[in-house]
């Protein structure tokens, strides 16, 4: 490959071009997929829900004992992609969106919802809020 960049083994541009063409493949195939690639699955995000959510949220309509929402029919008030901000950083997105800004500020004890390391992964959060789509409102 060295050989064909350098123009060494083949003339020229198209020695070249064929180098390109393989780089650009070879980077293809070797990068990690997006979230429209792989599919959501609830039973692991409900055990990162059990993880990292479950010690502040209840999966009812009620308030939990440290102030957060309840998230029974939470796909009922959002939609998936203000989750998909919301999840992978709430303080940031609250910054620019009013409904996160009013939901941080709700929190009768002023706890706000941290930024979860696992939530940066687009699978994590695709596969967090298929499970969130199985608490239904009634």
């Amino acid at each position: 490959m060295i050989g064909l960049i350098a123009g060494k083994g083949e003339r020229g541009m198209e020695g070249l071009i064929r180098a390109g063409v393989g780089l650009m493949l070879a980077l293809a195939f070797s990068l990690p997929l997006t979230a429209e690639e792989f599919t959501p699955d609830a039973s692991r995000g409900e055990k990162t829900f059990q993880t990292i959510c479950a010690h502040c949220h209840n999966i009812t309509y009620d308030e939990s004992r440290v102030g957060s929402p309840g998230l029974k029919g939470v796909l009922e008030r959002h939609d998936e992609k203000w989750l998909h901000q919301w999840l992978k950083g709430p303080e940031a997105f609250a910054k620019v969106d009013e409904t996160a800004a009013t939901l941080i500020e709700s929190n009768k004890y002023k706890i706000k919802m941290p930024t979860f390391p696992q939530m940066q992964d687009d699978q994590h959060r695709a596969d967090m809020i298929e499970y969130l789509k199985t608490l239904k409102g009634d």
